[in-house]
């Protein structure tokens, strides 16, 4: 290959690359996007469980009802 080729060859390998990398950050995007909604979600089932009330299962069995 002459050096011409190769410059050729080089720029194309490039272009092709930086397309690989806008892609790759695109979904990088979307990755993390998708790890916060997971996060909030943990969050959101957290908050949910602190405040859930007592259950009629966990109220104490020695109470007298007369």
């Amino acid at each position: 290959m002459d050096p011409a080729q190769l410059k050729t060859n080089f720029e194309e390998q490039i272009g092709k690359t930086d397309s690989q990398i806008v892609e790759l950050e695109k979904q990088l995007e979307k990755a993390k996007e998708y790890k916060l909604k997971l996060v909030g979600g943990l969050e959101t089932l957290g908050l949910l469980e602190q405040e859930t009330p007592p259950t009629p299962d966990t109220a104490p069995a020695n109470i007298d009802p007369s």
